[in-house]
């Protein structure tokens, strides 16, 4: 089994080199794990190095995927830095994420305008709608290349309950719940499940949102495992 991580920072970081990924390959007894998340990354990027990456990977490779996709704040967007330096091995183009707090007041930012200008018309409904709409392609693209999934919220503190019977939502809202493999995106997250036991390593600067150690993901290794192993 190969096993294909993304997520924001809250897949990436923990107090020691050790994150969910590497203890959920060794409990799936994966032979390959790839973990591409990024601090600080939007969904738009989530998904679609998520889909290049499973591209990549079947070409070459009929192995046994599994996909575990956390997903990042709502109030985060990306812009395209033609200014910026890649280095050689990045492979997703000029796109850069930002999120609200990273935007302030600094108007040398190249994207503080746009920034602004994205967050004065920010709509959760909005927001939602197209990431179900996101959700739905993802998870079908998933079922077309043979892979399997769990995807679930990194912080779902962005991630507010609407309605979800309003008729530009409701086919998708209906897809979403119903689908075992994504977790339920209001009521459940990582953070969230850490919390039951654990504190957060960099709480002095984050609080209960901050970022989770070792243990931590070791635990949350195993919920994932649990989860796998209940619905195959």
């Amino acid at each position: 089994m190969l096993l294909y991580c993304n997520s924001d920072s809250y897949g990436v970081m923990s107090d020691t080199k050790n994150r969910y990924s590497e203890y959920l390959g060794e409990l799936l007894c994966a032979t390959t794990v790839i973990n591409n998340g990024l601090g600080g990354c939007c969904n738009s990027r989530i998904m679609r190095t998520t889909v290049r990456d499973i591209l990549d990977i079947r070409a070459h490779s009929t192995d046994q995927i599994l996909a575990v996709i956390c997903l990042g704040s709502m109030i985060r967007n990306e812009w395209w830095n033609s200014d910026k330096t890649l280095p050689k091995e990045f492979t997703d183009g000029h796109f850069e994420s930002f999120q609200i707090h990273g935007v302030g007041v600094n108007r040398q930012l190249p994207y503080y305008q746009f920034a602004q200008e994205w967050y004065r018309h920010y709509d959760d409904e909005a927001e939602q709608t197209n990431l179900f709409k996101e959700l739905v392609t993802l998870t079908s693209f998933f079922k077309q290349q043979q892979v399997e999934y769990v995807i679930f919220a990194g912080n779902n503190v962005t991630y507010k309950p609407m309605d979800y019977h309003a008729p530009f939502i409701k086919t998708f809202a209906d897809y979403i719940h119903n689908d075992p493999d994504i977790l339920d995106l209001n009521n459940f997250s990582f953070t969230q499940y850490c919390l039951q036991q654990h504190i957060p390593f960099d709480k002095d600067q984050w609080g209960l949102h901050g970022h989770h150690g070792e243990l931590a993901h070791k635990d949350f290794a195993k919920f994932l495992f649990n989860h796998y192993n209940k619905l195959s």
